[in-house]
């Protein structure tokens, strides 16, 4: 009873806008109580007739109404906007992973590449694990200047030039 004496002493408060939200918030805590009551006698068979009794039928009317609207009605526009705030790209930042182009001996970094797929392609597929490991630390250590000192840290957009092919 605490919370609802809170909600009363806003109402009487000089604070019109926190009347107003004390009023709405009373009004919804009995609207919800008097569903919660109905719906509750409506899933007993015998007690039916009641929740029939307690609910007029032009508030069944207009509940039913507003539900079936709020169902059809498509919502409002707005903007389109991601967590927080943030404006949500108008396309994947990540694309489908796809081989790197490659022009010549030189390979152009794509959306979702790692040295370790763009080593592999370059490789073929029947290469073990192992062979492909060795292989893409020389694909490091000839780009090291384009990469930086983190191999899995790659750009889209980034030229790399495939190791010479003296693998000593």
């Amino acid at each position: 009873m605490g919370w609802i004496a809170g909600q009363l002493a806003a109402m009487r408060g000089d604070d019109f806008p926190a009347a107003v939200i004390a009023l709405i918030t009373l009004t919804l805590v009995v609207v919800s109580g008097w569903a919660v009551l109905v719906g509750l006698l409506a899933s007993v068979p015998g007690l039916r007739g009641f929740a029939v009794a307690l609910t007029p039928r032009l508030l069944r009317g207009v509940v039913f109404a507003g539900v079936a609207g709020a169902l059809t009605v498509p919502g409002a526009h707005a903007d389109d906007r991601g967590i927080d705030g943030l404006q949500v790209p108008d396309r994947p930042l990540v694309a489908e992973a796809s081989p790197a182009a490659e022009v010549g001996r030189t390979v152009v970094v794509r959306p979702g590449d790692s040295l370790w797929t763009i080593t592999r392609a370059h490789m073929g597929s029947g290469d073990s694990p192992a062979t492909i490991a060795r292989e893409s630390e020389r694909w490091h250590e000839a780009n090291r200047d384009v990469i930086g000192d983190d191999p899995d840290l790659i750009h889209p957009g980034q030229r790399l030039s495939a190791p010479s092919e003296d693998r000593s």
